[in-house]
């Protein structure tokens, strides 16, 4: 459990990283519908990927052939969403459903 906690807290510094360095927030679809998050119905998120481990590769110390899924954190609330393919961007998100950026001051450290 403690590895969790600690791939938890890479994947945040990882946002918190992407985010400094001024990654806007975009619109995305998949199969051709726009994604909006189903906790507060934000149309903007931030893209990243995150590895699939599976448990026999992680006993030979091969995560790294494990397979990646895209994913997408939303920039109001920080919901994550998971998806096998990389949806496409969308350049025309509804200007009144853009919302300023996830605080992350709000984070507590997860040591």
């Amino acid at each position: 459990m403690a590895n969790f906690f600690k791939a938890l807290k890479s994947g945040v510094a990882g946002f918190v990283e992407g985010i400094a360095e001024g990654e806007q927030p975009k619109g995305y679809a998949i199969a051709g519908r726009p994604v909006k998050c189903p906790h507060c119905s934000n149309s903007t998120f931030i893209q990243g990927s995150a590895l699939l481990n599976s448990r026999g590769r992680t006993l030979f110390n091969l995560d790294w052939t494990d397979p990646a899924a895209t994913i997408l954190v939303c920039a109001e609330c920080g919901r994550i969403e998971w998806f096998a393919q990389a949806p496409d961007v969308v350049a025309d998100v509804d200007s009144a459903e853009a919302r300023p950026p996830l605080d992350l001051s709000k984070i507590k450290d997860l040591d």
